[in-house]
């Protein structure tokens, strides 16, 4: 259905754990990608408490891809399941295995996402950072929408100013939103798309004690499934998923 890209300008606070938070979120399926190009296996070392991906994740895919046998299907028995007290179907396709993995994994990448964006359920990548050549080109052609993952202070704001371009000039993705994580320390969200001129995403809380939930995997106070940190990122995804039917909707592609 939908591909959407989360990436930060390197001051960002917890592009993963607002990836994952979104995941865990979304209310129809979904595939979290960890395709971060500066790896750091969080997700398996936190949330997952150091689940062993036995040679699942983008390894499994670029071998696919090396041996002509179909990136699509690969990515079905690459990926991990995630905890849906729901129900809904959410998984997750795990990272670089190290990072010489990033450059070989480049011949790769049209192929992928192409299959990316031909998959029946939403995609949510977590890009990590971002470095001087932008997000992989055949990643954001790919993608329905960009999210630019940006704290409120200054120091956030000054890296995303260096780096927003890449993903907003005339060869990028026109489809670019600012997610802000805590709005309001100081910057309003108001001030910050009026200083960028660009569009916001519905924004993410400033809880860093909650967020170790998922992030470190940390044991979940009795409060936090209901709480003010879990009721943000439910907003935001539900809000995303709408947005993205009405986007899919005007221009013609099936929901």
């Amino acid at each position: 259905m939908s591909v959407v890209v989360l990436t930060s300008a390197g001051h960002a606070p917890g592009v993963t754990t607002t990836a994952l938070g979104l995941a865990l979120c979304w209310p129809r399926p979904v595939l979290l990608v960890d395709a971060d190009p500066h790896p750091t296996q969080s997700i398996l070392a936190g949330h997952l408490q150091g689940e062993d991906p036995f040679g699942k994740g983008l390894w499994a895919v670029l071998a696919a891809h090396r041996e002509r046998r179909g990136v699509a299907a690969a990515i079905e028995g690459a990926a991990l399941g995630l905890s849906s007290a729901d129900g809904v179907d959410r998984r997750y396709l795990p990272g670089y295995s190290n990072p010489g993995m990033v450059e070989l994994f480049a011949s790769a990448w049209p192929e992928f996402a192409a299959a990316l964006a031909a998959r029946p359920d939403d995609v949510l990548v977590d890009a990590g950072r971002l470095g001087n050549a932008g997000l992989p080109g055949a990643l954001q052609e790919a993608a329905d929408l960009v999210l630019a993952v940006t704290g409120s202070s200054l120091v956030d704001l000054a890296a995303l100013r260096l780096y927003l371009p890449l993903l907003t000039g005339p060869d990028a993705s026109r489809q670019v939103r600012l997610l802000i994580v805590g709005p309001g320390r100081p910057y309003s969200a108001g001030e910050i798309s009026a200083q960028f001129q660009a569009e916001l995403a519905e924004p993410v809380p400033w809880a860093p004690a909650e967020a170790r939930a998922w992030s470190h995997g940390a044991a979940p106070g009795r409060g936090f499934p209901g709480g003010g940190y879990v009721r943000g990122v439910r907003r935001t995804a539900t809000t995303l998923t709408d947005e993205l039917d009405d986007l899919r909707q005007r221009i013609g592609a099936p929901r």
